[in-house]
């Protein structure tokens, strides 16, 4: 199969392979367990009406993953998707398979009814924010974020 499709637990697996690669490509150092992606993937299953996760295969092989948020506020008539984490492989980059993946991240938006796609981006990934505003994406607003340390 060749195409998106909803993750399943099977995709875990792949899934935690492009999230370490998108943490190398920021400079980070970062793991997750197989324990930890299965509880993350568990408790998005129980809320399919906020949480929305998706893969790009090729030949059976996933080689991109598009994680979304929906959720509603006051300030937004309808409401919002935020492109939580997209991800495509290093060797199958530049090969509008990321195109891909936010083309289908306006359609779920689009069909859950919200008005707005958005995207988070570290400053200094100049790769995400060109391939972001190539894809019509303008700098709304500055999201401002501060990390904490939480147990477990």
């Amino acid at each position: 199969m060749t195409g998106i499709r909803t993750i399943t637990e099977e995709d875990l697996p792949s899934i935690r392979k492009l999230i370490e690669q998108l943490a190398v490509d920021l400079g980070e150092v970062f793991e997750i367990s197989k324990e930890k992606a299965l509880e993350h993937y568990l408790a998005m299953q129980e809320h399919p009406e906020v949480y929305r996760s998706f893969v790009y295969c090729m030949d059976d092989q996933v080689i991109g993953f598009l994680s979304l948020v929906l959720y509603r506020s006051f300030f937004h008539r309808k409401g919002t998707a935020l492109v939580n984490e997209l991800v495509v492989k290093k060797e199958f980059r530049n090969q509008q398979i990321g195109k891909a993946l936010l083309e289908h991240a306006f359609s779920v938006a689009t069909e859950a009814g919200m008005d707005e796609l958005e995207v988070g981006v570290m400053k200094e990934n100049t790769r995400a924010l060109t391939f972001y505003r190539k894809n019509g994406f303008g700098e709304e607003y500055l999201l401002l974020g501060k990390e904490f340390s939480v147990k477990g």
